[in-house]
């Protein structure tokens, strides 16, 4: 598709950048911003921190970066193969495998450290998603993780980077434990991809003025490493587009006023912020206790 650094009726910016650089971009609300607003609170978004990202993230950033970026990946990532310490036997207390290490480390520099075994793994998860040919006809004839920036999305600021975008589809690329129709769905209810498909359904249909089919590809991240392609229902993003279109609302308010409520936010106006707790549904029940 090759549309990079093409502003589009000077409502949106469209162009290559790092994954860094997307996200430093916080003047631009974005889906998971969306989602703490939803999920927790707008003061949550306004004091969000960097956090350390967890080895199923830096795992997921690899998968991401060797299916669809493998030239990129060579550029990124390093690993440290302990075939060639010079003694064998021998940990890493031993001077000559502390200097070998050192050595191999200043040579990597700004490289990320993946281990061998993750290698294998992500070769052998590849392997498997390119022998589904549906899969393979998604990922190829199209472009990969270019950012897009909507100066004016329903009154807001809005940044989306699609995984794979073709002429008709868009393809986001998911590792996951469970790749079943069931298990995928509840993944999908519980860290809101069905908030990120709507989005950016409809963020892209403004910019280019084409309706895409949002598609989910995902893998399971143990052997035999299954994977799947699934179609965002029109429910799905029915539902989704009516919780981010909430979200975006009181994001908008919140810009407007400079006020981030927390929880406080849940409360009936007449409790003056208060909240009236009860125990979830399911804790309603008999007691096992005999009268």
């Amino acid at each position: 598709m090759q549309i990079i650094d093409r502003v589009i009726e000077e409502r949106a910016l469209v162009q290559r950048d790092t994954n860094a650089e997307y996200h430093a971009k916080r003047d631009y609300i974005n889906a998971s911003g969306l989602k703490t607003i939803i999920q927790k609170s707008p003061f949550h978004l306004a004091n969000a921190e960097e956090k350390e990202p967890t080895p199923a993230m830096l795992f997921g950033t690899a998968y991401h970066t060797y299916v669809l970026e493998p030239l990129d990946f060579l550029d990124q990532y390093w690993s440290l193969d302990l075939s060639k310490k010079p003694e064998p036997l021998q940990d890493f207390r031993n001077t000559k495998n502390k200097e070998w290490k050192a050595s191999q480390e200043a040579k990597n520099t700004g490289k990320t450290l993946i281990s061998n075994e993750d290698i294998l793994r992500l070769v052998a998860m590849k392997d498997v998603l390119f022998a589904n040919p549906t899969i393979a006809g998604f990922l190829i004839d199209g472009d990969y993780e270019l950012s897009h920036y909507h100066e004016d999305f329903y009154g807001a600021r809005v940044r989306v980077r699609p995984d794979y975008l073709k002429p008709k589809v868009i393809v986001d690329l998911k590792t996951c434990e469970d790749a079943s129709p069931e298990g995928f769905a509840r993944q999908c209810h519980n860290f809101g991809y069905h908030i990120q498909a709507a989005l950016y359904t409809d963020v892209l249909e403004s910019i280019y003025g084409v309706s895409r089919k949002f598609v989910f590809i995902c893998q399971e991240k143990t052997y035999p490493y299954a994977a799947q392609a699934y179609a965002a229902s029109d429910s799905m993003i029915e539902q989704g587009r009516y919780e981010y279109s909430l979200a975006l609302e009181t994001y908008k308010k919140c810009l407007a006023t400079g006020e981030w409520p927390g929880y406080e936010m849940y409360a009936q106006p007449e409790m003056r912020g208060l909240i009236e707790l009860d125990l979830p549904t399911w804790a309603y029940r008999e007691s096992k206790l005999s009268a």
